[in-house]
């Protein structure tokens, strides 16, 4: 049956939606393929022009072709009626019909799609740092477009925290672009995955690409721009999330920056929420949390405690600045948020900067 799936998607100008009312006349996708032209007009009443021009046997030529590759590299065929399909992406009109998936990772969590300029600073990728970390651990799997700059800092970091991480190709999986994501790609793969909507005829155009952030929308129960000018592929995500009634957050950069014009503007016309922080994205979501590891009690040392104290003042807190309260050595301090952070109590940012895992924890003192 997968032949048939993947023949679906090459058939000439038929979209998701011409497709479902051919498949009503047929009693499903098998007969469209296992019948002749005049069978398929004499018993389904289906127009003999509109058969020679969807050219069934091209289809079925390069899905052939993909299929002898999809199971030689372990390739899944989702098709838009297929339970595995992504649910969010089913409901967009504009939908592929087939997409192919390679990866361990079921797409039935929560996803969270994440997208930014090419061009990212330091800045951008020390809000994807402290956004990612945020996401540990909550059952939720990030999508984005493996590009250079944002998306391939979102993926790394992913990996780094152990988060499930999908790469939306604009492109066949039989390649990679851009090259030098190879072997983040390959890493992928044990915590993730790759999908697309293109089979390995396909050739790499710059068409493609702003095509592909439809799935990276679609599929996502909210889009996050991290860092983008004001034209660019992760604006066009946004704009087509909007346009699937999906929520939108973008965080906010410097005025003067060309690189935060696009959140900032998102942000001014009220087209993203403002994200500061991961708690932001559970609060607009309504949702919980993960909390299955509650403590409600527990016996810290008297430094320990004294570090949770200045953390449940602050939001944050600067390495030296707990050096100097405490009155501790380097050593002797890093020693002790060390146990905190493999405790999961505390989370290192960027910059030597710590703060309280509320993500995970509810505190109780000792």
């Amino acid at each position: 049956m997968d032949l048939y799936k993947i023949a679906a998607s090459n058939l000439k100008g038929v979209g998701k939606q011409k497709l479902k009312q051919i498949i009503l006349r047929t009693n499903g996708i098998k007969a469209l393929f296992e019948h002749n032209t005049n069978y398929l007009e004499k018993h389904f009443k289906l127009k003999k022009e509109l058969l020679i021009k969807i050219d069934i046997p091209r289809a079925m030529g390069l899905a052939r072709k993909q299929l002898n590759f999809n199971l030689k590299y372990g390739v899944q065929t989702l098709f838009m009626e297929d339970e595995n399909y992504p649910a969010l992406l089913k409901e967009c009109s504009d939908a592929p019909i087939t997409l192919f998936y390679k990866g361990n990772v079921p797409l039935k969590k929560r996803i969270i799609s994440i997208v930014g300029t090419r061009k990212a600073t330091s800045y951008g990728k020390e809000n994807v740092e402290k956004l990612i970390s945020g996401l540990a651990r909550q059952d939720i799997i990030v999508a984005s477009g493996l590009a250079s700059g944002i998306d391939t800092f979102v993926h790394e970091c992913c990996l780094e925290q152990h988060i499930p991480t999908i790469g939306v190709i604009g492109h066949g999986l039989d390649t990679i672009y851009p090259s030098s994501n190879r072997k983040l790609a390959k890493a992928m793969l044990k915590n993730g995955g790759l999908l697309t909507e293109y089979g390995t005829d396909h050739k790499i155009s710059k068409y493609c690409f702003p095509k592909r952030n439809r799935i990276i929308a679609g599929m996502a129960d909210a889009t996050i721009v991290v860092e983008s000018p004001l034209k660019g592929g992760a604006i066009i995500t946004a704009d087509m999330a909007n346009g699937y009634n999906r929520e939108v957050l973008a965080i906010p950069g410097s005025v003067f920056s060309n690189q935060s014009k696009g959140c900032n503007e998102l942000i001014k016309t009220q087209k993203a929420h403002l994200l500061e922080e991961t708690d932001d994205l559970f609060r607009l979501m309504g949702w919980n949390i993960n909390s299955s590891k509650v403590i409600t009690k527990l016996n810290f040392t008297k430094q320990e405690s004294l570090i949770i104290e200045i953390l449940q003042k602050e939001k944050e807190a600067h390495f030296d600045k707990l050096v100097s309260e405490l009155n501790l050595s380097v050593s002797n301090l890093h020693g002790i948020i060390l146990n905190l952070e493999l405790k999961q109590i505390v989370l290192a940012l960027p910059g030597s900067l710590f703060k309280l895992n509320h993500q995970t924890y509810s505190l109780g003192m000792a």
